[in-house]
């Protein structure tokens, strides 16, 4: 198996088409790929010109059997790819002269590529954070919360970047760089301008954010739900999230889908009594070179 890197936003013309039948075998899987390469294909975001998009197969220039996305700063995104092609993968970057900060990605793709990596390099890995995919299995709704959904619109900003940046606290993310508030205003304006933040309001106020990603292949993906502390276990996380999914529902989504810490009980609790099932399981690695 060998693997093809293109780089920056010429490689990615090639890589979209080359990639968009692979990442339609699986809208529900694959979503966190096929949203990363359409927000940059379609100019929703910038592409990094450093980013590598990786086609791996039998032989360039065939229909791929694995692929994978590396935009930094953030960790290299895998599939589940399996040893083969994470040994091809790892090669492949290694002979292009990169270092990897660490690998994340849908189970057991992440492993593969660090038994590979730390196989290949002096480098030690490290396990990050363990999340589950949730698919909505027949929405439940909670009938006795107060408050309304509504989206938001820009005079909103700044309660949504103070939200943003508490969401990314709690994640505890193991992404090699800082979450700065530059980059949390960058987030909220990107959902802003699309129409995907959303706040669970309760007498005029703002107590919960609830955001989704564009579709992949009719498969919405909810994100970046986040209660501030002082208006926690009053089920506006729940709520939100619930009228949320019927919205998507409503305007067409096929699946709807979100990603939870696999260690924290109490969001996989809400998020299953109200109809979410668990399907996949993610996880991370980081490497310290030694």
């Amino acid at each position: 198996m060998r693997c093809e890197l293109l780089r920056g936003a010429i490689g990615l013309s090639a890589f979209t088409p080359a990639a968009a039948s692979w990442l339609a075998r699986d809208p529900v899987r694959h979503n966190h790929l096929a949203t990363v390469v359409s927000q940059r294909a379609d100019g929703v975001l910038p592409t990094e010109p450093d980013a590598l998009w990786a086609l791996i197969g039998a032989a360039p220039g065939t229909p791929p059997t694995w692929v994978a996305a590396w935009t930094p700063p953030h960790l290299l995104l895998v599939p589940e790819l399996d040893d083969e092609a994470a040994s091809a993968l790892v090669d492949a970057l290694l002979e292009a002269g990169e270092t990897l900060p660490g690998v994340t990605g849908m189970a057991p793709g992440p492993s593969a590529v660090a038994r590979a990596w730390t196989s290949r390099t002096t480098a030690s890995a490290h396990r990050g954070m363990a999340t589950k995919l949730l698919v909505l299995d027949g929405l439940r709704p909670p009938s006795d919360v107060p408050g309304r959904l509504i989206r938001a619109d820009w005079t909103y900003r700044p309660w949504l970047i103070r939200a943003v940046l508490g969401f990314e606290a709690d994640a505890h993310s193991d992404e090699p760089e800082p979450f700065t508030e530059r980059e949390a205003a960058r987030r909220v304006d990107y959902f802003l301008s699309g129409g995907r933040a959303w706040l669970w309001e309760v007498r005029g106020e703002p107590v919960t954010m609830v955001c989704f990603a564009p579709p992949a292949a009719a498969s919405y993906r909810i994100n970046a739900v986040y209660t501030p502390p002082e208006h926690r276990r009053r089920g506006y996380a729940a709520a939100a999230t619930a009228e949320l999914s019927q919205h998507l529902l409503d305007i067409g989504a096929a699946t709807v889908l979100l990603f939870t810490d696999a260690a924290n009980p109490t969001s996989n609790g809400v998020y299953e009594r109200i109809g979410y099932r668990a399907v996949a399981d993610g996880e991370t690695w980081t490497f310290t070179p030694s």
